[in-house]
């Protein structure tokens, strides 16, 4: 055996072994700096903006001495809705006196002009404004021209010259009633003020109708049927923090409404400071002799400021607030938790960091501004790394896109703490109408593509090339639906005219496949969903030519679909029809409806509920308890062991390295055929029928307004006796074209309004207005001429002349048989 060759060769293949290892190490090693060096590059390289204060000055109206209707500076010009923000009245010669607060910014010039409601007509163009320094502050003249009528709201726009910039600011105007809008101004003022005293708040006691609908361990929501106690903030010792800003909403007829905006602030019985945002609205009905307060309704919600006290062994104390305004969503392992608060975004991780992701609040200057709260957080995903994708809509007040109205769609860079800008949406909405949009569709399908309804069409965006998709477009919000968690989305392929339809697509957007529900010689409608679950509504062809008197066509099938089409549920009754539906948690309710050669005839109400339990998901559990003197306190639980100390830090920039700007086609067309709901001081809906869009806002004394900005329904403007005339002639065409009305039917004359389901009480709005009230019972129509507190005028057309007298009472159950099938005629 050559033993020498054998040992040469073993040292060969060692020396071998060590060159390949040492070359291995040289590859990683220059790897790892490759790596190093490009994530240090594109750090580098990255584009950062700062958040910063806001540059954009508040313009007020000035009536008397007093500031009032603090108007937010927009770059974009707006229109419709999105200007309902406040009334200014003006004074009996139309000379408008503004008040600017210029801040840094050199104003050179104003400009206005003056537009209907709808924005068709343009009443005054490019008028000039006076322009005078006093002290700090601008003193603006409007000189309006007499081209506008008394009584009658229009649009004012109004153009301020910053240097190259030109910042627009929008309010409705009303000539007259200046008066009364003072004295409703200063009692709301007044009872904020006092609330802070429990001696001076005892004059206010008159107002109160307290009994046990309310928490009155909740210093979250306050209103009239509060105790004493809870109105005046309980024995948190709440002091005010600052001046409030007070805003003029609503005048209409003897109704008003006023609203106040302000921090306060109070020490907890610990010795902590508690700082709260705060939102009072009044609504108010006017006569010679005094003022009537008709509802108060106060919001309060915490400020979340990461002081220690606020992080326990166990839980997070986020303090006063409602469930409603506070999102938590965990990541799918929960090793991390995001939640929004007080209009701020916060992630908690397993290691107890604490991150301020995004707030309009800085350490520098916490002093408050109104419109700290017109935009919204939403939640979309909370990543296994950290990370955290999140919308931002409604008024943009800080930073690069402040003076916009819109969403912007950032992530939260767990790994270099860093708020990406992916990319922002120019709207034409508010905050509370963009909610109503993002609760129609709003999904993140993985790190590409971004779903979401709006304006009738639901749109793709891809968010690395920021292409722009249009999945389907001319839908209404009711006539689509998403399920809980944005995941599935259901619309009807359309068919003609027709609100059903063939064909309905149920789409996976997670996965981008879509299937499609169709059966021989049966049509479908969208109802919504019950968590992944779709509930439609099935009926025969023949059957889908006639409407209820609600003006829905009802089904005579419900189903629920799982998301692999298998059906759960069938839910039929013999001879009966279902309409009417609304989805509330895991129960369906809906009317039911028998069928004859009259038509329809309501039969009732009923429900189906999904015995499937909710899941919790990826959401986190709130919990509550009372807390000393600040009653009801929320908490979130903490990750990690008790024992592990907290860090609380904020991201280090707000990078814009990949932001882009995405315009999107508005089909108004859709949206703005329909009619909205408002109530103390905010939208609250848009409605396909009278009957629900009453009941959304009735007991908060709200109203009613269509497309074109004009008020359909006030429950609080209306005298306390009317005494009508008999008008049958009037309204011989008016019953003759009663047969063609589903919600809203206009004519050269005017326009006839579907009252069915609204309550006698709410319908009596029109007979205060002189328009005639209409019902159809015993086969005959009667005409609403009159009431009183205990009593209504009817006359019957075609029969006796003589009026009859009936009791509230006992004409409500009489017209609850055919369901308060009302309808109303507005003259044009």
């Amino acid at each position: 055996m050559n033993t020498g060759f054998y040992k040469k060769k073993k040292f060969l293949t060692k020396k071998k072994v060590r060159i390949l290892a040492l070359s291995g190490i040289f590859l990683v090693a220059l790897l790892f700096y490759f790596i190093h060096a490009y994530r240090s590059m594109d750090k580098n390289s990255r584009v950062y903006a700062n958040m910063g204060e806001s540059k954009l000055p508040y313009v007020y109206v000035l009536m008397g001495e007093k500031k009032i209707n603090p108007m937010h500076g927009y770059y974009q010009e707006i229109e419709g809705s999105a200007v309902r923000n406040s009334i200014a009245i003006l004074p009996a010669d139309r000379r408008l006196e503004l008040l600017v607060e210029p801040k840094k910014n050199t104003i050179s010039s104003a400009h206005y002009s003056i537009r209907s409601m709808d924005g068709t007509d343009l009443l005054e163009k490019d008028g000039e404004a006076e322009l005078s320094k006093e002290g700090e502050t601008l003193k603006l003249i409007l000189p309006i021209q007499n081209l506008i009528a008394e009584g009658k709201e229009y649009q004012l726009r109004l153009s301020l010259e910053m240097g190259e910039n030109t910042i627009y600011y929008y309010s409705r105007i009303l000539l007259g009633k200046e008066k009364m809008a003072e004295e409703m101004l200063a009692l709301g003022e007044d009872f904020t003020r006092k609330s802070f005293s429990k001696s001076e708040a005892r004059s206010l006691s008159t107002y109160l109708e307290s009994d046990d609908t309310m928490d009155d361990s909740d210093l979250s929501h306050v209103n009239l049927h509060s105790s004493f106690q809870q109105i005046t903030w309980g024995d948190s010792g709440m002091i005010l923090d600052g001046e409030p800003e007070i805003s003029l909403k609503e005048i209409d007829g003897i109704m008003g409404m006023v609203q106040l905006r302000y921090a306060s602030s109070a020490i907890d019985e610990n010795g902590n400071t508690r700082r709260f945002f705060n939102e009072d609205n009044f609504v108010m009905r006017y006569d010679s002799q005094r003022i009537y307060l008709m509802d108060f309704d106060r919001r309060s919600t915490e400020i979340f400021d990461t002081q220690k006290f606020r992080l326990g062994d166990k839980n997070i104390l986020l303090g006063v607030d409602s469930t409603e305004d506070i999102q938590a969503k965990y990541s799918e392992t929960k090793n991390f938790y995001a939640f929004s608060k007080g209009n701020a975004l916060y992630r908690l991780g397993t290691g107890r960091d604490l991150t301020r992701i995004f707030t309009y609040l800085t350490e520098e200057n916490n002093s408050f501004r109104g419109d700290f709260l017109d935009h919204g957080i939403r939640i979309m995903d909370v990543k296994n790394n950290g990370d955290v994708d999140f919308l931002v809509y409604g008024y943009i007040s800080r930073g690069r896109h402040e003076g916009y109205l819109g969403l912007v769609f950032y992530t939260y860079d767990n790994s270099e703490n860093t708020v990406v800008e992916n990319f922002f949406l120019p709207l034409m909405e508010n905050k509370e109408e963009l909610e109503e949009s993002l609760s129609g569709l709003s999904y993140h399908a993985g790190n590409k593509m971004f779903y979401l309804y709006y304006s009738g069409t639901v749109y793709g965006i891809d968010t690395n090339s920021f292409e722009v998709l249009s999945l389907v477009s001319s839908l209404k919000k009711d006539e689509l639906a998403s399920s809980e968690s944005g995941q599935f989305l259901a619309y009807g392929e359309k068919d003609g005219e027709s609100e059903l339809s063939k064909t309905v697509v149920l789409r996976n957007l997670k996965t981008d496949k879509s299937q499609n529900i169709f059966e021989e010689n049966r049509l479908f409608k969208v109802l919504g969903f019950i968590e992944d679950d779709l509930v439609l509504g099935v009926t025969l062809p023949e059957e889908s030519s006639e409407w209820n008197g609600q003006g829905e066509i009802p089904v005579s099938e419900i189903r629920i679909v799982a998301a692999d089409s298998e059906v759960k549920l069938s839910y039929k009754k013999e001879n009966l029809y279902f309409s009417n539906f609304t989805i509330a948690g895991n129960q369906l309710r809906f009317d039911e409806y028998s069928h004859d050669e009259n038509g329809y005839h309501y039969a009732g109400k009923d429900s189906v509920l999904s015995n499937k339990e909710a899941e919790q998901g990826q959401n986190v559990k709130l919990e509550s308890r009372q807390l000393g003197n600040m009653g009801k306190n929320y908490f979130l639980p903490l990750l990690g062991k008790s024992s592990e100390s907290f860090t609380v830090h904020s991201p280090e920039k707000f990078s814009i390295e990949k932001a882009g700007s995405i315009e999107l086609a508005r089909e108004r067309s859709v949206e703005e055929d329909g009619i909205f709901s408002y109530s103390l001081g905010h939208y609250r809906g848009r409605h396909e029928n009278m009957e629900s869009a009453i009941s959304a806002v009735y007991d908060n004394f709200g109203y009613i307004l269509d497309g074109k900005q004009e008020i359909l329904w006030n429950r609080t403007d209306r005298p306390g006796v009317i005494i009508g005339k008999t008008r049958e002639d009037e309204v011989t065409d008016f019953i003759a074209e009663i047969p063609d009305v589903r919600t809203i039917l206009s004519s050269d004359k005017g326009r006839i309004l579907n009252l069915y389901g609204v309550s006698l009480n709410a319908a009596l709005y029109y007979t205060a207005k002189g328009y005639p009230l209409m019902i159809r019972i015993d086969g005959n129509w009667e005409l609403i001429t009159g009431y009183n507190g205990s009593q209504i005028t009817t006359y019957v057309l075609g029969g006796s002349t003589s009026p009859r007298l009936l009791r509230k009472e006992d004409a409500a159950a009489r017209y609850d048989t055919v369901h308060n099938a009302f309808y109303a005629f507005l003259p044009g």
